[in-house]
């Protein structure tokens, strides 16, 4: 099946969840119910279908499968967790736009409309930033959001517009190519909010419910990533130009990231800005992959995305589960909160290594992978510490939860879970076998409408025990992908429309020459140039001098990166 139905269930759902908001349960209703069969139809998506609506292709794969199929099931987990803990009207229809959004550009081959695609998911945002009755600072953090959006959808589709032009004109003109491809990077860096591009990011940790910001700051951003790097890989690693100024750049503002990030995480005394920084730290190696302009990082890139968006995803929903047992995001007030809440400290333990992870898990190759792709001798050493400084944000939660407990905790609610009331007890009066029989059958039925007459009850006096047991799945489900999982490894290595083949550090092609009068100077040996990528970037023009004359052939394929790898 294609992924159309995917995507009419999410806009379709998400546009009606949002029209209803007058009436906040009909609107969660629709939203939940949405997010459901948004999951069950991207189970269906095949890995190499392709549909052609109004002059646009949309091609699916096995990665666009993945992506969306874990994004609704993590969005409809939220939105069940904010049930649980501290609802928003508007959160199941924005996860509904956020998630089809993403789905619509990863399925667009043309990276100028993927752009504009994944740039629209996260405007969607602002509707959970500010709503009536509008605070300044919801209104200031709101208005932020959308100049971040707005500068990093221009930058972004300016650069695949500029390199979709005829490239003959463009020959004489190599620092065109890494204009551009600077320009794409610093769009990717603008919606990760990656250091020094994070304010508007932090701003957004306050003002935006706690369950949306995995798709705010992670899932849209990741999309949005994935399309960059599809683009990158055809339409800027082909030409192996000496691009190590602007690689030294983005590694610059990728390393900075995941220092920083780390750093600030460990010193936030609020949940959701540990959250938010972490999320920060973890993009920073995301930005490797796109500077690292190589076949290479193809898979692990990809790999490192969606592992990633999932463990965010799972620690943002321990904050919340936190906040609705104890009622504060300080960390300092969250003292003994380990003993007092076992379920959320066993799926705190699985966040943390799916987090930090070991080697031969494949979230530790994918980021080892990465690094070693930038960085070379002691630089590889030190940059891989910086990344696991994430060890000491997670000893810090640890140790404040062994300590002794908090007046906020000490008065928390208990995972424990209670029934409301007392079942009534029938007693049997009837004599003969058939009276007993037809006691038993009328007890039965009482027995369950007393039951269905307590379930609202119950569940409302079990928010805590419920939300404990939903973070639970999702922890352990993102353990799951960080250990490679669900085939994350063979997802991230497939190539769209080309998901039985090879990746692009995989496959191999003729090299081509293209003719002396309009080549631009290239420091390599014999570059091969092979035909791009069937999503996530706009095609090299036909018949150009520097298209591929291989045709079927993967993207970047045995091509070789830049010969210089940038230090920090």
């Amino acid at each position: 099946m294609t992924i159309l139905p995917f995507l009419v269930i999410c806009f379709a759902t998400g546009a009606a969840s949002l029209l209803a908001r007058r009436s906040e349960k009909l609107s969660t209703g629709i939203g939940i119910l949405g997010l459901a069969a948004a999951a069950i139809a991207a189970a269906t998506i095949g890995a190499d279908d392709k549909l052609t609506i109004g002059g646009a292709d949309l091609i699916g794969s096995a990665y666009l499968r993945l992506f969306v199929l874990l994004g609704s099931i993590v969005a409809l987990l939220l939105a069940l967790l904010g049930l649980a803990t501290t609802s928003h009207r508007y959160a199941p229809g924005v996860l509904l736009g956020g998630i089809g959004a993403a789905g619509l550009a990863l399925a667009l081959p043309d990276a100028r409309i993927a752009v504009i695609a994944a740039t629209a998911g996260g405007l969607l945002g602002i509707l959970v930033t500010i709503v009536p009755p509008a605070s300044a600072r919801g209104v200031v953090v709101a208005g932020r959001e959308l100049r971040a959006l707005a500068i990093a959808g221009v930058l972004a589709i300016l650069a695949a517009a500029w390199i979709a032009r005829p490239l003959e004109e463009l020959a004489a003109e190599p620092a065109v190519f890494g204009l551009a491809y600077l320009g794409f990077a610093t769009a990717v860096a603008i919606r990760f909010g990656a250091i020094p591009f994070h304010f508007w990011a932090a701003r957004l940790a306050d003002a935006a419910p706690e369950n949306t910001l995995p798709l705010l700051m992670a899932w849209s951003p990741g999309a949005f990533a994935v399309v960059a790097l599809a683009w990158a890989d055809q339409s800027v690693a082909p030409l192996v130009l000496p691009l190590s100024i602007e690689r030294a750049l983005i590694v610059a503002v990728g390393v900075v990231s995941l220092i920083l990030g780390s750093l600030a995480a460990w010193i936030q005394d609020d949940l959701e800005h540990v959250v938010g920084y972490t999320i920060i730290a973890d993009a920073g190696i995301a930005i490797l992959g796109l500077a690292a302009l190589s076949p290479a990082a193809w898979e692990p890139a990809r790999t490192w995305i969606i592992v990633f968006v999932m463990v965010r995803s799972a620690f943002a929903a321990w904050a919340v589960a936190v906040r609705g047992a104890f009622g504060t995001r300080r960390i300092v007030a969250l003292g003994g909160w380990v003993l007092k809440a076992p379920v959320l400290a066993l799926s705190f333990g699985l966040i943390f290594v799916a987090a930090v992870s070991w080697p031969g898990l494949v979230a530790w190759q994918a980021r080892l992978a990465l690094i070693d792709l930038n960085f070379d001798g002691p630089f590889v050493v030190l940059i891989t510490a910086g990344a696991l400084m994430q060890i000491v944000v997670f000893g810090r939660l640890l140790y404040v939860g062994l300590s002794r407990p908090s007046e906020a905790v000490g008065g928390g609610l208990s995972e424990r879970p209670v029934w409301p009331a007392a079942m009534p007890r029938r007693p049997m009066i009837g004599r003969s076998g058939r009276e007993r029989a037809f006691e038993r059958t009328s007890h039965a039925v009482s027995g369950a409408v007393d039951v269905a007459w307590v379930v609202p009850e119950a569940l409302r006096v079990n928010r805590t025990p419920i939300a404990a047991v939903l973070v639970l799945i999702l922890s352990g489900l993102s353990l799951g992908v960080a250990s490679g999982g669900l085939g994350v490894p063979e997802a991230a290595r497939s190539v769209p429309g080309q998901d039985q083949g090879p990746g692009p550090s995989q496959s191999e092609s003729p090299p081509t020459e293209p003719p002396a009068t309009a080549t631009p100077p290239i420091e390599t040996e014999s570059p091969s140039v092979s035909a791009p990528p069937a999503s996530g970037g706009s095609p090299l023009a036909p018949g150009s001098p520097l298209a591929s004359e291989s045709p079927g052939s993967s993207p970047s394929s045995s091509l070789q990166s830049p010969s210089a790898s940038p230090t920090p």
